[in-house]
């Protein structure tokens, strides 16, 4: 059964709460909407700024704590204490205009 995080796919980048107890980042890049734990691979702090926001500039998220640039269409830490590290990708899809997962 799918699980709705969010009613509509208007948006660049959010954060929601998955159902089961933790924070999903979505964004939008290229067309794709990306699902990621909004967990920093360095220490485990939310990338947010506390807002629901992590987005910097068209391509990347940043953590909020430490400034860890992530690419946002693989979650790879390109610059930061966790370089080389990825955000954990939450699988998710589009269905009937509503974002899903599993």
């Amino acid at each position: 059964m799918s699980i709705i995080l969010h009613a509509d796919c208007a948006f660049e980048q959010i954060v929601v709460k998955d159902p089961r107890g933790h924070d999903v980042i979505l964004v939008q890049h290229g067309g794709v909407i990306h699902g990621y734990r909004n967990s920093c691979p360095h220490v485990g702090v939310p990338l947010d700024w506390g807002d629901g926001r992590c987005m910097h500039g068209a391509d990347h998220l940043i953590c909020s704590m430490h400034g860890a640039l992530f690419e946002a269409a693989t979650g790879l830490c390109v610059d930061g204490p966790c370089t080389g590290d990825h955000l954990q990708r939450i699988a998710v899809r589009v269905e009937a205009g509503r974002v899903v997962c599993d």
